[in-house]
């Protein structure tokens, strides 16, 4: 383990931006995957910043990951039913999760006693690269407050996607890279902007063009899929190879719920880049870059339950989307892959 100076520098920044300071406690939770740099970056930062802090180690639920991708099984984990841990963080002011919690009940019981959440997952030269602003913070607001009010939201590509659907039934998912108020969860790095659709209201259909990612596959469309969606769910997945390989997976879990449309948003992250995804080996990397770069549309299917639905399936795609115009109640925010909206631009 080598700790870099711009690596605690990092989280010093990231811990300022999500207001921790010498009165507040602090809970690290970590498993047996969790990045050694972080684990120490993170306790050397709360140091430096004289917040009182407490590490949890839990270990790993009996492998049920495919390949042991951490990111390829939306499903309960180590913490899940573990009270003193659960406990324990629920006393604290703010969780770093550098183990990925599940993002339903526990989670959820957490934030509500008031702490904050910042999941990182993605490995130190992103995580520093990809640093969040406050002007990540403004812009994803300012999309916010055109996202909560929506009651449509309406996708379309010259390689054929034309998706709509009605919103209002759930919450947004904001994020902006910090945990900065009570009760907030929050993913660094990113800044992303996504709603999930009322139940059956999506129709039509989204076609994957060659430079689309599939997440957590971890890797690039190289032949179009095309996916028609019917009253809430992909009814149909055609295509070559890369069509076969979706479709195959998707059945592997025998599980209709998986097929449903998830959240649905648009990147606003300007310091990520859609080509990352390319540099890395498939351990290294979350995939965070592919999920907020600057203007992307970001497609996913399965669960919602995070959302307070009753979808917790555990078949998760996130498809960030190349070139796409994204319309919400008619006004364009993305046109052709290009942030338009005034207030959300750089």
């Amino acid at each position: 383990m080598t700790l870099t100076m711009g690596l605690l520098q990092a989280w010093e920044h990231l811990l300022k931006l999500s207001r921790v300071n010498d009165k507040e406690s602090v809970a690290i939770l970590v498993s047996d995957d969790s990045h050694p740099d972080h684990i120490a970056a993170a306790s050397m930062a709360l140091n430096r910043l004289g917040a009182r802090y407490m590490s949890i180690k839990l270990g790993e639920m009996p492998s049920v990951k495919m390949g042991g991708e951490s990111t390829a099984f939306y499903a309960p984990t180590a913490l899940t039913g573990n009270i003193p841990a659960i406990q324990a963080m629920k006393s604290a002011n703010l969780v770093i999760d550098l183990m990925g919690m599940f993002r339903g009940t526990e989670q959820e019981e957490i934030l509500a006693t008031g702490a904050r959440i910042l999941l990182v997952k993605e490995q130190p030269e992103a995580f520093m690269r990809m640093a969040p602003t406050e002007d990540d913070r403004r812009r994803v607001l300012e999309a916010h407050k055109v996202l909560k009010k929506a009651k449509t939201m309406h996708v379309t590509s010259a390689a054929g996607t034309d998706i709509q659907a009605e919103l209002g039934e759930y919450p947004c998912l904001v994020q902006y890279g910090f945990a900065d108020e009570p009760g907030r969860w929050d993913h660094c790095p990113s800044a992303f902007i996504a709603t999930w659709p009322n139940e059956r209201s999506a129709n039509g259909t989204v076609v994957l063009n060659a430079g689309d990612m599939i997440l957590p596959f971890k890797s690039y469309v190289r032949t179009p899929i095309t996916l028609t969606i019917r009253d809430g769910f992909v009814t149909k997945i055609e295509g070559g190879l890369d069509a076969r390989y979706m479709r195959d997976y998707m059945d592997s879990f025998n599980d209709r719920e998986g097929y449903a449309v998830s959240h649905m948003g648009w990147g606003l992250h300007a310091k990520a880049h859609w080509t990352a995804l390319g540099m890395y080996d498939k351990r290294q990397t979350n995939g965070m870059d592919a999920r907020s770069f600057y203007g992307c549309f970001m497609f996913s299917t399965g669960p919602n339950i995070e959302a307070g639905g009753a979808r917790d399936t555990p078949c998760h795609l996130d498809i960030p989307m190349l070139d796409c115009t994204v319309r919400v109640d008619g006004v364009t925010m993305v046109e052709n892959g290009a942030v338009v909206a005034p207030l959300q631009q750089v």
